[in-house]
């Protein structure tokens, strides 16, 4: 019988053992959900920053066409070290949901998210597809898992698949009754692409708590930090995300 549990703990296994080299690190990745509503809209903005003083920001706007689809527009900008912000490149992604809770608050959903990026400056182009489970139990608790994987497409691009997976787990907490919060942590990876092969040391992980919280009229905001914990990562991390369900 189709089982999802057992499918993501193989597929994420699978990806623990692969060993790649690391590549380019998110400041602004979340550990993504499934979740599609027919209607749904949406608007966010997100912010990141290292150690070393390089900045990312995007700005997304989503909109549910169905149950299973939805289409995500994000703008993406990036200031480098002792730089100015530049826009980075424009993504469209698409959300596609294939499996939806069983009961009303609990269990798993399921989906793929197929993205395109135009990238600017005259570099190359990205695609990527992300697999993305979440599951809720026990009422208070909640595990997500992606796992993805992007090309570089068009002139200057290299091969090979970078690989990358995010976990996240968090418990609602009562800190303040106005907001609905969620207190966990989150483990960033990446392993780089299939062209090389290195040992486990070379790779980029992130480690660190996250919050989450959301408040009358559709606002939310999520936070967290994320320190390195091998020599191929940034030593720290810190991002910020403001939205509206719309």
């Amino acid at each position: 019988m189709f089982n999802v549990r057992s499918i993501a703990f193989v597929v994420a296994g699978s990806l623990w053992l692969f060993p790649h080299t690391a590549a380019a690190q998110s400041l602004t990745g979340n550990v993504g959900s499934a979740a599609v509503n027919r209607g749904e809209r949406s608007i966010e903005a997100r912010f990141g920053a290292n150690d070393q003083g390089n900045a990312a920001a995007r700005i997304h706007f989503d909109y549910a066409f169905t149950d299973w689809y939805q289409l995500r527009t994000i703008a993406s900008f990036s200031r480098p070290e002792g730089g100015d912000w530049d826009v980075s490149g424009l993504t469209f992604e698409n959300w596609l949901q294939w499996s939806e809770e069983a009961r009303d608050g609990e269990g798993f959903n399921g989906g793929v998210r197929l993205a395109y990026t135009f990238r600017d400056g005259g570099g190359p182009d990205e695609a990527a597809v992300r697999f993305t489970i979440t599951d809720r139990f026990a009422e208070q608790w909640e595990w997500r898992a992606n796992l993805i994987g992007e090309i570089e497409t068009g002139d200057g691009s290299e091969g090979g698949v970078a690989l990358a997976s995010r976990l996240q787990v968090t418990r609602a907490v009562a800190l303040w009754p106005p907001l609905e919060t969620r207190l966990g942590v989150e483990l960033f990876s990446e392993y780089g692409d299939t062209r090389d092969i290195a040992d486990p040391e070379d790779q980029a992980h992130q480690i660190g708590p996250v919050l989450k919280a959301e408040w009358g009229e559709g606002f939310y905001l999520q936070t967290a930090v994320r320190v390195g914990l091998t020599d191929a990562t940034d030593d720290a991390m810190f991002k910020l995300f403001f939205g509206r369900e719309l």
